[in-house]
């Protein structure tokens, strides 16, 4: 045996190699064993006090928060043949859920062939059988196409929240300012799933839903509002119009409109307090006045205090106000 120094030595070399520093590429991100070996770096440092196992085959730096998007991505990589569904096929697809849906962290799976339900630590599994057409990617994640998430997500989500989901996937929108939405999927592709998953859970629900969902609705408070409208038996709004000018020039887009009545209704949520949307704002309402447009604005406070249903009543009120008649 050799002396102490020369042991010290030996077992602090030895300490450094099994906690050596990840390299730059696997640093604050989760990762799976295969890239680990890719980066050089010894198997046994996987099980290293400074990693945590996520799940089989899976390893993430501890206190470290991840980018749900790769995990998707991960446990899809090493689960052979899965296919991101439900709740994560929404978020990947950019959808609204409400809270609990969106605070759900396990990572919904299933196989394509329907044989077995993915089952590993940090996955929800799910068994269905999903046609070639039921199948996309999202940067290479395979995930269910946005119809088939919306079929599926009728058996979990709320009345409305699925309403809001439809105009979600088949939202467009072409300004000439601001952004533009295309679609992620058509009316028609929906009904598709429909008829042709007539004994789908929640399928009662989802044909309900459809025949609420509108082409230009943009955020789930527009859709709640709509079908509180619905519910008080006012005259549907039209979504995506322009209030013009004399001279046909664009002065504003209001998130709904009753171009019969003059009667423009927005929906001002947390981003209208900064200053330059509020100075934007201002500009809006002065052009509707000038142009003979009675403005309704919906506020996210006034929602809390009073529900959609509650503030529908000023809708009311402005529609008389331009002309309708309750009686038709």
């Amino acid at each position: 045996m050799g002396n102490l120094p020369e042991v010290l030595g030996a077992c602090q070399q030895w300490l450094m190699r099994i906690t050596a520093p990840l390299p730059i590429e696997l640093q604050g991100r989760s990762f799976t064993l295969a890239e680990q070996q890719a980066a050089g770096l010894p198997d046994h440092r996987a099980w290293n006090s400074d990693l945590r196992v996520a799940s089989r085959g899976i390893r993430v730096p501890w206190g470290k928060e991840q980018d749900p998007v790769h995990t998707a991505r991960l446990l899809t990589a090493v689960s052979g043949g899965a296919v991101c569904c439900r709740e994560t096929a929404a978020m990947l697809w950019g959808c609204p859920l409400p809270w609990d849906a969106q605070h759900d962290f396990l990572v919904h799976l299933t196989r394509a062939d329907g044989t077995f339900r993915p089952q590993r630590r940090g996955v929800r599994g799910h068994r269905m059988v999903l046609m070639d057409s039921d199948v996309s990617a999202i940067d290479g994640i395979p995930v269910t196409t946005p119809a088939r998430t919306w079929l599926d997500l009728a058996g979990v989500l709320p009345f409305e929240d699925l309403v809001a989901a439809a105009d979600h996937f088949i939202c467009s929108q072409t300004r000439s300012f601001g952004h533009n939405r295309v679609p992620l999927c058509s009316v028609d592709d929906l009904k598709a799933q429909v008829e042709r998953h007539a004994g789908a859970r929640g399928i009662r629900k989802a044909r309900a839903a459809l025949d609420l969902a509108r082409v230009g609705a943009d955020s789930v408070p527009e859709t709640r509002l709509r079908l509180a409208i619905g519910r008080d038996f006012l005259p549907e709004p039209v979504l995506s119009y322009v209030v013009c000018d004399p001279a046909g020039r664009e002065l504003v887009w209001p998130d709904l409109a009753f171009p019969d009545f003059k009667v423009a209704i927005n929906y001002d949520g947390g981003h209208h307090l900064s200053a330059a949307q509020k100075e934007s704002d201002i500009r809006r309402e002065a052009s509707l006045a000038a142009n003979g447009w009675i403005s309704v604005v919906i506020t996210v406070e006034q929602v809390r205090e009073s529900g959609y249903d509650g503030v529908v009543r000023r809708i009311r009120e402005a529609l008389i106000r331009g002309g309708w008649s309750p009686r038709g």
